[in-house]
């Protein structure tokens, strides 16, 4: 039997979905299919290079997303999800204005980097998308979670669930003395919200710790 794992987005959701949708979101992580190919992959590409180059440039985010729109190679899978894209970078930079990159070093994280913490037994898949390190110091001090899916949005809650682990996989998982929970960004791009770590964590833990030990009973179930 495969040890039980989920990613954070995918916890966030959980946490707040119905029971249906809880047992669902379990047996797909346990036996996901064969092949599935990583969907926005452009929007994650550029959005973190804009924020790496301190949000200098929008007119160059605005003809990115102009370029994937008229790419029409590939199959219908690679259009649909080139025009995905270019709606995701248009959405996020709606928002952009509320992350605030003031004497921050912003260091771009490779989606293939295994970021991960152990809660309750389960294997929790962080992978921050960009960390923020104080300009000065280098010490690491935020980070940025970015979410995609239409069809799965966070809602309120569920992003205060992801931007509090994340802060806390700073703090535990990097040693991060001067973590701040203002600058621990999830942002769900579809939706064009942007939520910052609550600076009390507790009570949000104590739920995330709940949460991944029904998911690690429900893995030991057959989900």
């Amino acid at each position: 039997m495969t040890s039980p794992k989920i990613s954070l987005n995918k916890l966030g959701e959980y946490l707040t979905a119905s029971p249906a949708r809880r047992r669902r979101i379990v047996h797909d992580q346990k036996d996901p299919r064969p092949f599935i190919t990583a969907r926005y992959m452009d929007a994650r590409e550029v959005i973190v290079d804009f924020l790496a180059s301190g949000k200098t440039d929008d007119n160059k985010l605005v003809m990115r997303a102009k370029a994937l729109r008229s790419d029409s190679s590939g199959t219908e899978f690679a259009r649909q999800d080139r025009i995905a894209s270019a709606d995701a970078i248009e959405s996020f930079l709606e928002v952009a204005d509320q992350i605030e990159l003031a004497d921050l070093e912003v260091v771009p994280l490779d989606n293939s980097t295994s970021a991960e913490m152990q809660i309750e037994g389960v294997s929790v898949s962080v992978r921050p998308d960009v960390l923020f390190k104080d300009a000065m110091t280098k010490d690491v001090v935020g980070a940025v979670k970015l979410h995609f899916p239409k069809s799965t949005p966070l809602n309120e809650n569920a992003a205060k669930y992801v931007s509090t682990t994340l802060r806390v996989y700073l703090t535990d998982e990097l040693n991060s003395v001067t973590a701040d929970h203002r600058k621990c960004y999830v942002v769900d791009v579809s939706t064009q919200t942007v939520t910052c770590a609550p600076k009390s964590f507790k009570k949000n833990m104590s739920d995330v710790a709940a949460a991944c030990e029904e998911i690690r009973a429900r893995w030991e179930l057959g989900a």
